[in-house]
């Protein structure tokens, strides 16, 4: 099974910290750089992600 591939987003967002993680993956807190706006952002460990097509 391969994964959906996305761009890289570390051009776009910076990770200032880890807020949370779970059985499934993590949370970090970013920093969007063109404009300075944060958000949240899971991020899901790549075993517990399955492909369905």
């Amino acid at each position: 099974q391969s994964l959906l591939r996305f761009p890289d987003p570390s051009d776009t967002w910076e990770i200032i910290e880890t807020i949370g993680k779970g059985t499934y993956g993590k949370v970090y807190k970013v920093l969007n750089k063109a404009n300075g706006s944060k958000a949240a952002v899971k991020i899901l460990d790549p075993i517990h992600v399955t492909h369905r097509p």
